[in-house]
C-alpha cells in the first residue's frame, strides 16, 4: 500500500464563485499556476451548470476527480466511457494518453459538482484512458463513536477502497 505524505494547512482562502455564462457559475478552489505549491493537484473547482453549458473538451495527461454535490450529472466519452452521477457519488476518470469527454446534467436540471485535476507523474502520462463511477452508496465505510467515513479513494484507517488510480488520493 501507497504511503501519503501528510501536508500542514499553510493557507486559507474563500473561494469566489463566478458566473461564467447564464448556464454556468464556477469557482476556484485550488487555482491554476501553483504548481509546485499544490503538486500533484492542478486545480480544483466548485461547478454548478447546466445542459449545454460546457461541450465536448479533451483531458491529457491527467486524472480527473467529480464529486456530485447535488443533481445528476451524465458522462460520455469518446474510449466508451459511459455513466449517470447522482448526488454523493463520483467519477474517477485517467485521461493519460487523451480522451475527449461530456460533462452534462439532464435538461431543466443544475448539477453541483467539485472537481479535482491531478496530475500524472511523467511514466503515467500515456496510460491508456480510463472510466469509473464510485456509487456513494457502495463505497466502504469506516465508522467511529459520532461519525461515518466515506472512502471513495485511498484508505482511511483500515478500511481501503477498490478504485484503481495512478496517483494516491484519500477521499
Amino acid at each position: 500500500m501507497n504511503t501519503i505524505a501528510q501536508r500542514d494547512i499553510k493557507e486559507t482562502w474563500k473561494v469566489q464563485l463566478q458566473k461564467q455564462s447564464d448556464l454556468h457559475t464556477a469557482g476556484l478552489i485550488l487555482p491554476s499556476g501553483n504548481w509546485q505549491k499544490f503538486d500533484p493537484f492542478l486545480i480544483m473547482a466548485e461547478d454548478r451548470f447546466q445542459t449545454k453549458a460546457v461541450g465536448d473538451h479533451p483531458h491529457r495527461g491527467m486524472e480527473t476527480v467529480t464529486y456530485v454535490i447535488d443533481g445528476e450529472l451524465n458522462h460520455t466519452d469518446n474510449k466508451g466511457g459511459h455513466g449517470v452521477l447522482h448526488a454523493g457519488d463520483a467519477q474517477w476518470m485517467t485521461a493519460g494518453s487523451g480522451l475527449i469527454h461530456l460533462e452534462t446534467p439532464p435538461e431543466n436540471v443544475t448539477v453541483h459538482t467539485l472537481q479535482l485535476w491531478v496530475n500524472l507523474p511523467r511514466d503515467k502520462k500515456m496510460v491508456a484512458p480510463s472510466y469509473q463511477d464510485i456509487s456513494g452508496n457502495n463505497v466502504p465505510l469506516r465508522k467511529e463513536v459520532g461519525v461515518i467515513y466515506r472512502v471513495y479513494s485511498g484508505s482511511s484507517g483500515n478500511i481501503v477502497s477498490p478504485t484503481k488510480n495512478h496517483v494516491p488520493v484519500n477521499m
